[in-house]
């Protein structure tokens, strides 16, 4: 059988396979931030964001991941909205970065072990958690071109095809503007065990020149080198390295779950059949290792890394990886010196791995697609229904509050009429005026119509509500970051209630990164520990802004 051939039947079987696993994503709606993506790609061209960096940042002041744009727009030019082609297109992504993984693992590993590598990649929790979100596409089409870029890299090496190396560099650079978590990937070329060192210095320095190219693009756009939401001034503290180390620490109990320790025994049994058999440190997993974790260390403070979700989707990558390159050399070493009993051992760790990942990945994905669940429902809700009514967000779509505005801004542009008015707080129900007044059901998953129920509801929150008790903010709106201090209670709960915005809770003083509507209005609510709450007066977002601070004492 031929190589193409061979090649062929496993992308075939790895579509299947992707296919099988992910089958109740098709039947899903529009998600999390699906809407604003749809709403930013038919607002503006995909060449302003790439340039303009006041376009690009009404999106993302974090991020800078235009390709997700872009493939959002080819996917709406192509089918519409029609979410179900949108999905296929997602699940296909994570078979590519399958299928690329295996072709890279080829490159040092016999077919069996590239093919392990591939299926326990499509098995792992944080792949089936972005096929049930539209909206981390950049992190599989990113892999696959980062997978390519690295195939293409030694392919070069080992032949000396320009063209090879021409293609690598290009799917670097796209692969730069997918997810920055893919950025570092020179580092990984630079030290690869192919071709001689001056050879490989001379073949990755056009890939460090476009890593330089994409930093000052990078400070162009958003004007800052780093990432993620938090303040960069703090990276450097002992109190947060020890956050990110506590983090990092719990990544093998989100992807495996309680059986972890089980997991962590089979892959060093591994690894020290590896060293044993190498009987030499191996530098380059080391490095791996750092560069996969390094970028999400700013992630771990805000929004914080609580689910083995596309944060470490790349860490899950590479883990399937080296767990089939493992195996591939303890069990050809171990074939190799008679020790079939042995070798036959070897091979029954990959099974066990693939059973411990399936046994987490299937609940929590299964929990995953019931919260987007709430989305589908109330999306839809959205586009049927206009003004006359109200609705009350469901608790996971309130955090997530500009899926309501973006779905609502979307049908607007579209002409498509007027949209149900938002209830977020029942501070804001007395005033809605709305005719009827729905909310989520779990149980039928449907929108139900409370409206009989809006007599007691008023009366319970003016029974609770404390208008004179004390509280006091301080905040401010600028450079992108939005800071606070609430108090003066130590105890309880504050949240940003506003219609615009959500519902947010927050600590009682903090800074985050944040994309928020200039002269958004929002109230500081204090939920206290007996029950009752207090409100502020109505407050204003004003980007770049002086400080404002308010107290009622």
């Amino acid at each position: 059988m031929s190589d193409l051939l061979k090649s062929t039947l496993v992308a075939l079987m790895l579509v299947l396979l992707a296919l099988a696993l992910n089958a109740g994503v098709f039947g899903a709606s529009w998600r999390w931030d699906d809407t604003q993506i749809l709403l930013h790609a038919h607002q503006y061209s995909i060449w302003q964001d790439f340039t303009r960096p006041e376009i690009w940042q009404q999106f993302s002041p974090a991020n800078l991941t235009p390709l997700l744009i872009l493939s959002f727009e080819v996917d709406l030019i192509l089918f519409g909205l029609n979410p179900v082609a949108f999905y296929l297109h997602q699940v296909l992504a994570l078979a590519s970065g399958a299928f690329m993984l295996f072709i890279c693992l080829r490159l040092w590993c016999d077919n069996f072990f590239a093919i392990v590598g591939a299926v326990l990649f499509l098995a792992g929790l944080p792949v089936m958690l972005v096929a049930e979100q539209l909206m981390t596409r950049h992190y599989a089409e990113g892999l696959v071109l980062a997978l390519l870029a690295l195939y293409g890299f030694v392919r070069h090496l080992r032949t000396g095809q320009r063209s090879a190396l021409v293609l690598a560099v290009i799917m670097y650079a796209l692969a730069c503007t997918a997810k920055e978590v893919y950025v570092p990937l020179p580092a990984l070329l630079l030290f690869l065990p192919e071709g001689g060192t001056r050879r490989r210095i001379r073949a990755v320095l056009p890939f460090f020149a476009v890593t330089v190219f994409y930093a000052l693009w990078r400070f162009h756009m958003l004007s800052t080198f780093s990432g993620g939401y938090a303040d960069s001034s703090s990276y450097l503290s002992e109190a947060f390295i020890a956050q990110v180390l506590q983090s990092f620490a719990g990544f093998p109990a989100l992807l495996i779950g309680p059986r972890w320790p089980l997991a962590i025994f089979l892959y060093l049994a591994l690894l020290v059949g590896y060293l044993f058999i190498r009987r030499r440190t191996s530098w380059l997993s080391l490095l791996t290792m750092a560069l996969v974790l390094l970028p999400l260390a700013p992630l771990v403070s805000s929004p914080g890394i609580t689910l083995a979700d596309r944060y470490l989707f790349v860490v899950w990558a590479a883990l399937s990886y080296s767990i089939a390159y493992l195996a591939n050399t303890v069990c050809l070493s171990v074939l190799d010196h008679n020790g079939r009993p042995l070798a036959a051992a070897v091979l029954t760790v990959v099974p066990l791995l693939l059973i411990l990942v399936l046994w987490q990945s299937v609940p929590v994905r299964q929990t995953l697609a019931d919260v987007g669940r709430e989305f589908d429902v109330q999306g839809e809700f959205i586009w049927q229904q206009d003004a006359s009514v109200g609705f009350v967000p469901s608790g996971n779509v309130l955090p997530g509050f500009w899926f309501v505005t973006g779905m609502r801004d979307f049908k607007a542009g579209l002409g498509a009429g007027t949209s149900p008015q938002p209830v977020v707080d029942d501070w804001y129900l007395a005033d809605s005026g709305v005719e009827q007044l729905f909310t989520w059901q779990r149980d039928c998953e449907c929108m139900a119509d409370i409206s009989v129920q809006v007599p007691q509801r008023l009366a319970e929150f003016e029974s609770g509500l404390r208008a004179d008790a004390p509280l006091t903010l301080r905040y401010a709106y600028q450079g992108g970051y939005f800071s606070w201090e609430f108090g003066p209670y130590p105890a309880g709960t504050y949240h940003v209630v506003s219609d615009v915005i959500g519902v947010i809770p927050a600590p009682p003083a903090g800074q985050l990164r944040a994309t928020l509507a200039d002269n958004a209005p929002f109230y500081l609510r204090y939920t206290s520990p007996e029950g009752w709450f207090t409100y502020s007066e109505l407050q204003h977002i004003v980007r770049d802004g002086p400080e404002v601070s308010w107290s009622r004492e």
